[in-house]
């Protein structure tokens, strides 16, 4: 085996951001091996784990895929003890990737962490894992967001502020003509997500359906189309495209996106296509989230423009999966419809 990187990304919005950073690795004449998705794979990447096996969507979720998840995280643990591994590159992701941090500090090794925790909303005291000495000298912080930028450097941490992938197509809006009639569904990243919002997503599909609007739903990965052709028939489902360009012009020409409170959002703000924000979350983490959430927002675009005193420009429908889904449709349905 040659000289490489470990790399872990968990989530669709690891894997964007992580794919540019494979090419970085590469370019300094490493290999890259680890987790990552279609767009890191297509970088470059040597994938060791099934990705789609990786993402996880509130603590049922965690508990029922923990004999799984620990396998993978034993194996990504074996590489980072392989001396030929020269680094760890940490993509979001932190139930696995803080675990690879502090065995890669152990170790010796230089750590390269993209989008780390978000201390600003959610368990403040992660940040201890970045201020050892150790970890001062070995990891370098990068984010592509003003919070987590400013959140890292109140503790004295140097964080390296870096462009989301779709700013380098920011300009097409000026550029492209478009005439944007189609509403883009998201229902999730996770089959288990999908489930929970598949009803939800199909009743705001045949509102718009009646009113003779195209919709479309879009699946982040190959499992989770399958999941959607097999239980929404009725409506068009495509994957997601791999390339960030064509990810970005997509999203360019709907009318509108209806999607969850990920990295979704903040590609539509990026995009300039009007999003509506919608999920419907399992119990016991709405709960938890309602208790310990230390923002009043819960989509990056609209945490960011609250923090700057401005007017969030996406309408929240984030519920529990107890709330009322007719209703909830309705409100999605209008908000878009009083546009």
């Amino acid at each position: 085996m040659d000289l490489f990187w470990l790399f872990c990304a968990g989530e669709d919005s690891g894997d964007i951001l992580g794919e540019s950073v494979v090419c970085e690795i590469r370019e300094k004449g490493f290999s890259a091996v680890g987790a990552g998705g279609a767009r890191m794979q297509h970088a470059g990447l040597k994938a060791v784990v099934p990705f789609d096996e990786l993402p996880v969507n509130g603590f049922a979720d965690v508990i029922f895929h923990a004999k799984k998840l620990k396998q993978h995280l034993c194996k990504l643990q074996k590489l980072l003890l392989n001396e030929k591994c020269q680094g760890l590159v940490a993509m979001d992701y932190p139930g696995f990737n803080l675990k690879l941090m502090q065995l890669a500090l152990r170790l010796g090794k230089r750590i390269i962490y993209v989008e780390p925790p978000q201390i600003w909303a959610w368990n403040p005291r992660r940040v201890r894992f970045f201020l050892s000495p150790e970890a001062k000298k070995r990891v370098e912080l990068r984010s592509c967001y003003r919070m987590n930028v400013l959140a890292y450097q109140k503790y004295g941490l140097p964080i390296r502020q870096i462009e989301h992938p779709f700013a380098a197509f920011s300009d097409l809006k000026k550029t492209e003509a478009f005439s944007p009639k189609e509403i883009l569904l998201l229902p999730g990243s996770r089959v288990s997500q999908a489930k929970r919002n598949l009803s939800l997503y199909r009743k705001v599909a045949q509102k718009f359906r009646e009113k003779k609007i195209a919709v479309r739903f879009v699946a982040s990965r190959k499992e989770v189309q399958k999941f959607l052709e097999e239980n929404i028939g009725e409506f068009p489902v495509v994957l997601s495209p791999v390339s960030t360009e064509e990810r970005f012009l997509q999203m360019m020409s709907a009318k509108a996106v209806v999607c969850g409170p990920g990295s979704a959002a903040s590609e539509a703000k990026w995009a300039g296509t009007f999003c509506v924000v919608a999920s419907r979350i399992e119990l016991w983490t709405f709960l938890m989230g309602k208790l310990f959430l230390r923002t009043r927002h819960i989509a990056m675009p609209n945490i960011e423009a609250d923090s700057a005193g401005e007017k969030p420009p996406f309408p929240e429908f984030v519920q529990s999966v107890l709330s009322n889904e007719s209703v909830q449709a309705q409100k999605i349905f209008q908000a878009i419809e009083s546009r």
